[in-house]
């Protein structure tokens, strides 16, 4: 499927000029950026470059932190792998709930506040622009208001209490101010609430705009905080958010879950928002990890010296529990269609071969595992350079949400029911008893079955408070909630933040 392909490198204090894609861009000359934003071509370069941060968590900063992965390593459904126990040990150790302020995801700290500083620059400057026509300017607006939501959705999640500023500081020393997880949450909610007020976001993107944050995109993100902060006061919003997704008649499942993960199933009726990646721009390298490109996540957990007619060859990390694959039935296409079993695959392709790895259990997450030819376009650093596109939201999310909420509130079960089974549905192919009764329970393994390898585990058990439970005996305590923030950080805030008591 063609990819409109997403995001130049730009640096926070200037930007590219535009070329005939939305998404894409070609650098030149340095401008000041007080006097850029002076045109709707300009500020729409100016929100070019927010939404690049979405591509930089699998490796920047001199850190992999691909976000399924720096989720899923703190649940019980994945392991680190790689080579050894000290092999990136910032992951390591959060699977073991042992992180410390030097041995954390620090980078994206730094990728988060990039983002949130380039969607401040275009809610700052955006006024500059004279004779913008006032529903291009109402979208830029709700799209800069979501971005800069989602930035700290993810930090409020892995830090919870952080610095917040919603104009970018113009002199040193740049100090703002820390604020609390809940305080920060309130701050999260009122910009998706302006993103969503009236009809800023459009239900739909033209063809070569693919990427851009629609209406839908935007209530799955405040969905998502809403639940996981457990806001009984905002379930109704939500609610009806997920809802008017479901109402629109815009999105469906797929029939077949593994095709949701092959190059046909980007951007299919199921998708409501990805983070595109492509092999056939070359600028990303070893050099240059924040160019244009691909991904190396696919590289990072592909199956070491594999040999396979189907997958290509990766590092061994994330490997998958065997827990995880023989908690789905038989019958549930998503238990090959979403993991491989090395010994299934051996038995299709007798041929095929690896090297066991640190922690190796033989299961691996096939959503996301490098494709035979997944970086073939690629003129650059090719393990840094596949296609796989990040999916964030899914349809299926869209109706375990609003069955859960169903549950939540009171309201009707026989809806409840009727959105849990319409996921179970496709899952086992609408035969078979496949049915079940929309329980706080019942949808809580659901949503393992349905997002495994997709980072939701982790935050589902902290938020259905069963995360000390099942993640105890690892080392999991309330206080873990909240990830230590990095000591890089707290030395340059010059005694302003205080400490996470991790």
């Amino acid at each position: 499927m063609k990819k409109i392909l997403i995001f130049g490198l730009t640096s926070l204090l200037v930007l590219s000029s535009c070329t005939d894609s939305f998404l894409e861009s070609s650098p030149t000359a340095q401008i000041p950026k007080e006097e850029f934003y002076n045109s709707e071509e300009r500020i729409t370069q100016g929100l070019i470059a927010a939404y690049a941060p979405l591509q930089w968590p699998d490796w920047a900063f001199g850190q992999y932190n691909p976000l399924q992965f720096v989720s899923d390593v703190m649940s019980d459904d994945a392991r680190v792998g790689g080579g050894n126990a000290k092999d990136n040990e910032h992951l390591q150790r959060m699977r073991f709930f042992n992180a410390t302020p030097v041995y954390v995801c620090d980078a994206l700290w730094t990728v988060f506040y990039s983002g949130i500083n380039r969607s401040n620059i275009v809610i700052q400057r955006i006024d500059d622009v004279p004779n913008l026509n006032p529903a291009t300017k109402d979208r830029i607006l709700a799209e800069a208001h979501t971005l800069r939501a989602y930035y700290y959705f993810w930090l409020w999640k892995l830090w919870g209490n952080v610095p917040y500023y919603d104009v970018n500081p113009s002199t040193p020393p740049f100090l703002v101010p820390q604020i609390t997880a809940d305080e920060l949450y309130t701050k999260i909610i009122q910009d998706l609430d302006f993103a969503l007020d009236g009809d800023k976001l459009p239900a739909t993107v033209a063809s070569n705009q693919i990427g851009r944050l629609t209406k839908a995109g935007a209530q799955m993100l405040r969905a998502n905080t809403v639940m996981y902060q457990n806001d009984e006061t905002r379930y109704a919003v939500v609610l009806k958010d997920m809802q008017a997704i479901i109402g629109t008649g815009l999105y469906d499942l797929t029939a077949s879950f593994a095709d949701i993960w092959e190059d046909k199933g980007e951007w299919n009726k199921e998708s409501i928002f990805e983070v595109n990646y492509s092999d056939d721009l070359s600028g990303r390298s070893w050099g240059n990890p924040l160019a244009t490109g691909g991904s190396v996540y696919p590289t990072l957990i592909g199956i070491n010296s594999l040999k396979s007619p189907e997958f290509a060859g990766g590092w061994g990390f994330e490997p998958v529990e065997k827990a995880l694959y023989d908690s789905y039935q038989e019958a549930d296409q998503r238990k090959d269609g979403g993991i491989l079993s090395f010994d299934q695959h051996k038995k299709e392709f007798p041929e095929a071969s690896y090297d066991p790895r640190y922690d190796d259990t033989g299961f691996f997450n096939r959503k996301y595992l490098p494709r035979q030819g997944g970086n073939s376009k690629s003129a650059g650093d090719k393990d840094l350079n596949y296609r796989n596109n990040y999916r964030v939201y899914r349809f299926s999310e869209t109706l375990l949400i609003a069955s859960e909420l169903l549950v939540r509130t009171g309201g009707s079960q026989t809806l409840a029911d009727e959105y849990l089974n319409k996921v179970r549905g496709r899952a086992y192919n609408n035969t078979g008893n496949y049915k079940k009764v929309a329980t706080l329970d019942n949808l809580l393994m659901e949503n393992r079955l349905e997002f495994a390898l997709e980072g939701h585990r982790f935050w589902d058990l902290v938020r259905f408070g069963k995360a000390e439970q099942v993640l105890g005996e690892r080392g999991f305590t309330p206080n873990k909630k909240h990830l230590p923030i990095p000591q890089s950080e707290i030395d340059k805030a010059q005694g302003t933040l205080t400490q996470n008591p991790y």
